[in-house]
């Protein structure tokens, strides 16, 4: 069975949010209300300490202007950007700044847990991952076959979860295999038709199951997408009826 929300930020209001003192703007693109993916579209406000904190289920930051420094030297983060984290991976703090615009994907409701909370300190998964990869330090492959295509990977394939950019001329339509563990397809430049809606940046399909889904097709101007996909980490953790859920959930409901 195959599961498919598009959605098109166009459409979507802009909500004032406020947490531990961070502002922002954001839009809820995909609320998880229904067992299905969570995703958020934010512009902060320049703030040098966004709180530490980890997210309930795998994650996928994409940066798409302005910049996010988190503690790490390798993450000083600049468009366009991904930072990955598997599930319960408390990560920053972190300054964002200069325009700052990210998506926040996460493949069902997450949460939000500040590390500030001591028994949320003692379900830290220590042994996941947190990845990150920028535009500006991968090269373009060309595609075999395709020569009017190329693409690049942020996360490769080896890391689980992966990030790949892909650029195309216009009116092409582009095939894609099963996301047996979920995948969004986001439209950073160009326009995209998916599932019959013509899309432009930021529009978004997520895609989950063992079926193919439908081709993308792009617009006279051609496109350029980013195809982010899980790993078997995505079946674990979410929003599940105890207390450390009931927190996270209560920390996202106050934040937008």
């Amino acid at each position: 069975m195959l599961k498919q929300y598009v959605v098109d930020p166009s459409m979507l209001p802009w909500k004032n949010g406020e947490t531990e003192g961070v502002t922002f703007r954001g839009q809820v693109m995909l609320s998880g209300d229904d067992g299905g993916p969570e995703a958020f579209r934010f512009v902060f406000d320049p703030c040098i300490k966004v709180y530490a904190h980890m997210h309930l289920t795998s994650q996928f930051q994409v940066l798409l202007g302005g910049f996010m420094d988190l503690p790490k030297e390798t993450m000083k983060l600049r468009p366009v950007a991904v930072h990955y984290t598997d599930h319960n991976v408390s990560y920053g703090p972190f300054s964002v700044g200069g325009d700052h615009h990210v998506l926040v994907l996460h493949p069902r409701r997450a949460g939000l847990v500040t590390m500030g909370n001591r028994d949320a300190r003692r379900k830290i998964n220590l042994t996941g991952r947190q990845i990150s990869g920028m535009e500006k330090d991968t090269e373009w492959v060309a595609i075999a076959g395709h020569e009017d295509m190329r693409c690049k990977f942020l996360l490769p394939p080896m890391t689980g979860p992966e990030a790949m950019m892909l650029e195309c001329p216009p009116n092409m339509t582009i095939p894609v295999n099963a996301p047996v563990y979920g995948r969004y397809e986001v439209v950073l430049k160009g326009g995209v038709v998916m599932e019959g809606r013509a899309l432009t940046p930021p529009g978004l399909r997520y895609v989950e199951g063992d079926e193919q889904p439908s081709p993308l097709t792009t617009g006279p101007e051609g496109a350029t997408v980013m195809f982010f996909s899980f790993d078997k980490d995505a079946r674990e953790g979410g929003l599940a009826g105890d207390e450390l859920s009931m927190l996270g959930a209560e920390a996202m409901a106050k934040a937008i």
